[in-house]
């Protein structure tokens, strides 16, 4: 009785009006209800029908519902945008990505065109550009010549080794010099000599510590040539003798200038550059420039003395390859150090020091003036007779200097 209440209330004008408004029934489902045959219709129904075509248009209405859509709906639906806003950051980071790498490219290529330069006057004074050199001039204090008679000569005496000994003729250093500064000039160096020792006391075992500096000066002051002479007639290289035989012509109490020139004979043969624990250390290149210096300065204080570097040098492996002095340490220091220790030793004995590292053959021009790794060429001899020539012809003067500027302490 119920179920055919309910069948008969299924066409409520509330309903009908609600369907309308939202336009959610069926347009066949709507054509049926303006026919007279939607009643007779509802009749033959079931209940059963009625009820599910009932849920069908509920569920109708609840799906065209725009107020009953949750708000997280309408976000989840809103958010399909993001993909475009994502691809249009990755297109504004690539274009900036190649922006710069093509002003890059473009930088590169013009900086790689360079500049033209203006045209080069070669009347123009370039000597603000010359390399700085380490020269120290010092006058010769006046007070050393106190009791020392001038003879109207300049008497020049060359101690070293192969600058001067490798070439003994008119063409040699010391006749350069004697030619450019008017002077007599006496060579007593010996090839392959150093500065140093080798062995702090002599070892009659190496008697070859004879030519070096220390025992060179040695000899000279106390006018015994008798063990150099023997030495140097021993050796199959006759410019030992010969140079022994010029020691032997050599009055001190005439010389003015003493020059004393060592190559890089030195630093090639890995001897100490100094000792800090004993700065006349005669197994030290500076050691014995040191003790030498302060002997000669107290045997013959008039004399003026100027110490000369080596050139610019090389250093030969056992196989043969050459390294560049300038950066090569073979335990003490690199050829560069070497030249400052010199400069130092120098200094603190007071005599003028003449930088040929720097001033004279350096690492840019050597090989114009160098016959090998080491030993200079005739165009170098001229090179150096030139350099201490020009100074010793500017700087004959003497001035008063102070006692601890003057000599070895």
């Amino acid at each position: 009785m119920k179920k055919e209440i309910k069948a008969q209330e299924l066409p409520d004008p509330e309903i009908e009006d609600l369907d309308l408004e939202m336009d959610s029934i069926p347009d066949a489902q709507a054509d049926d209800d303006d026919t007279d045959n939607d009643a007779s219709d509802n009749e033959d129904r079931s209940p059963s029908d009625t009820d599910n075509d009932n849920d069908n248009e509920s569920d109708d209405i609840e799906d065209v519902d725009m107020d009953s859509v949750p708000p997280s709906e309408e976000k989840a639906a809103g958010s399909g945008r993001q993909p475009h806003i994502q691809l249009g950051l990755h297109l504004i980071l690539l274009a900036v990505i190649l922006f710069i790498g093509g002003f890059s490219v473009y930088r590169l290529v013009k900086w790689n065109q360079g500049t033209k330069l203006e045209k080069i006057d070669p009347n123009e004074d370039t000597s603000e550009f010359d390399i700085e050199t380490n020269d120290m001039i010092i006058p010769m204090d006046s007070s050393r010549l106190e009791g020392h008679e001038d003879d109207g000569v300049t008497t020049i005496l060359c101690l070293g080794n192969n600058p001067f000994a490798d070439d003994r003729s008119g063409d040699g250093l010391a006749s350069l010099i004697a030619g450019k500064t008017n002077s007599t000039v006496y060579d007593c160096s010996f090839p392959d000599s150093s500065a140093a020792c080798r062995y702090a006391i002599y070892n009659p075992e190496y008697t070859k510590d004879h030519f070096n500096l220390y025992y060179v000066v040695e000899s000279l002051r106390s006018g015994d040539l008798t063990a150099i002479n023997s030495i140097a007639g021993d050796e199959p290289d006759p410019r030992y003798q010969e140079a022994v035989d010029v020691m032997k012509t050599v009055d001190m109490s005439k010389v003015d200038i003493l020059i004393i020139m060592y190559d890089s004979t030195d630093y090639n043969n890995g001897t100490p550059s100094d000792n800090p624990d004993n700065a006349y250390d005669v197994t030290a290149f500076t050691g014995g420039l040191r003790i030498s210096l302060k002997n000669i300065q107290e045997t013959w204080p008039y004399i003026r003395i100027f110490v000369m570097s080596p050139t610019y040098a090389q250093y030969m492996d056992e196989d043969g390859n050459l390294h560049n002095g300038t950066t090569t340490d073979l335990g003490n220091g690199t050829l560069n150090h070497y030249l400052l220790k010199e400069i130092d030793a120098s200094m603190d004995c007071g005599v003028s020091f003449i930088d040929n590292y720097f001033g004279t053959i350096n690492e840019d021009n050597y090989k114009e003036y160098m016959r090998d790794y080491m030993h200079v060429n005739q165009a170098g001899r001229e090179k150096l007779a030139d350099r201490i020539a020009a100074i010793i012809n500017a700087t004959t003067g003497t001035a008063n200097a102070t006692e601890e500027a003057s000599s070895c302490e």
